[in-house]
């Protein structure tokens, strides 16, 4: 079943920097591909899976390089991840990493998509599949997925590791050769997912770091539920609201076009969830507030413009009535309560 998946910002990697090594232009390019800059500098913000495609798209046609993606797969890393890096990477052995990778995933990274570990022989397939159905962008995005794949398997082995071989599902022949030369290792094009082979054997490597992590606080687990299910139209909707918020006040209108729903069926499908469009701009603008309000030192002008308000006055009185207390006062009260927590521990 076809679903549309959202992935988080930090899947991009060092984009930026690539682009610009490349002789390239990275505002110029978000501008294309009609994203916000400011999720260079979000990496745990969502955005449609569609969206991701069409910006590794545009810039692969930016820097005229139809294997962009594969190129900016090799400066990427597992500890760019972020959450989702760190759990798979503090697996006791490589088999448990991959079992990390495949039932997290959907929860923590990226949804509408399964990575999906097959035993051939003495072969492991271990291949990344998609549910969404947006075309334009797929194949750069597979490269790039790839990659991570093998960082994975890195992690376990060491970077000099390379799989037997990579197949890449629906890629055109003419990319075999200079995507072969990137990645280092023998390439076949097939009509199924894309895929990396290895030696079964290396399922019982150990984590060379084993023991050497802190784990993960609540806090983060508690970030393995912030993906929408394709079903939940107001989260899914939410992840649009915040994704315009790094750059401007949504409006239904841009939402309504985003989101692919004629404004009376989203209209009418909030409605009979109990919620409007106003509810759900409001939630995302509190949000983003406590955000900026704990994770910077902006003044609050600086944050009321942020969030699309022409008034510090106006922010200031909104964020009264949602928290009961302005928001100044509210963020010297979280300061004065960190101060105290350690010293009544």
């Amino acid at each position: 079943m076809h679903q549309t998946g959202y992935t988080r910002a930090s899947t991009l990697g060092p984009i930026a920097n690539v682009v610009a090594a490349a002789g390239g232009s990275i505002e110029r390019v978000f501008r294309r591909a009609d994203l916000p800059l400011a999720l260079l500098e979000s990496q745990d913000t969502l955005l449609p899976l569609r969206d991701h495609f069409r910006l590794l798209m545009v810039t692969s046609r930016e820097l005229h390089d139809e294997v962009f993606a594969a190129r900016l797969g090799r400066q990427t890393s597992m500890a760019g991840l972020g959450v989702f890096g760190r759990w798979v990477t503090q697996a006791p052995t490589l088999l448990e990493a991959i079992q990390r990778a495949g039932t997290s995933l959907p929860h923590m990274l990226q949804t509408a998509t399964q990575l999906v570990m097959r035993r051939h022989g003495s072969e492991i397939h271990w291949s990344y599949e998609l549910a969404d159905p947006a075309r334009d962008g797929r194949q750069q995005n597979e490269m790039l997925a790839i990659w991570y794949m093998i960082a994975v398997i890195r992690h376990f082995t060491g970077a000099w590791w390379l799989p037997s071989r990579i197949i890449f599902g629906g890629l055109p022949n003419r990319l075999q050769s200079p995507i072969g030369e990137l990645m280092c290792t023998d390439t076949s094009i097939g009509s199924a997912a894309s895929a990396i082979v290895f030696d079964r054997r290396l399922l019982t490597a150990v984590n060379p770091n084993l023991g050497q992590g802190d784990g993960l606080t609540a806090g983060e687990l508690g970030r393995i539920f912030d993906l929408p299910d394709p079903e939940d139209l107001p989260g899914r909707l939410s992840v649009l609201i915040e994704l315009e918020l790094l750059d401007r006040r949504p409006t239904l209108s841009r939402i309504e076009s985003r989101s692919g729903l004629a404004r009376r069926t989203l209209q009418r499908r909030l409605s009979e969830a109990g919620l409007s469009y106003s509810d759900l701009l409001r939630s995302a603008l509190q949000r983003r507030a406590i955000r900026l309000l704990c994770q910077t030192d902006r003044s609050i002008t600086e944050i009321a413009s942020m969030l699309g308000y022409d008034d510090p006055a106006h922010f200031s009185r909104a964020f009264e009535r949602w928290s009961g207390v302005p928001p100044s006062r509210w963020r010297r009260l979280r300061l004065n309560a960190l101060v105290a927590t350690p010293a009544s521990a």
